[in-house]
């Protein structure tokens, strides 16, 4: 698949989860927004997960996972 061992459970998190602010990934994993950024734009380039703004709070990054990436 390509993946880095950071991006497989980046991507499992999110596959667990369905969604998941990218604050409460970075606590799960122990991972720092610096370390975090560029693994989910990369999964986002692949076309794995797709973030998005929160509709209620503009300050809050959503992370999601795509059908590609549940395939």
């Amino acid at each position: 698949m390509g993946l880095t061992y950071t991006q497989y459970i980046v991507l499992l998190v999110i596959w667990e989860t369905g969604t998941v602010s990218v604050r409460d990934l970075g606590r799960r994993l122990y991972l720092d927004s610096g370390t975090l950024t560029p693994v989910l734009k990369s999964l986002e380039s692949k076309g794995f997960v797709r973030r998005f703004r929160s509709g209620e709070d503009e300050r809050v990054l959503i992370a999601e996972i795509t059908p590609e990436g549940e395939a």
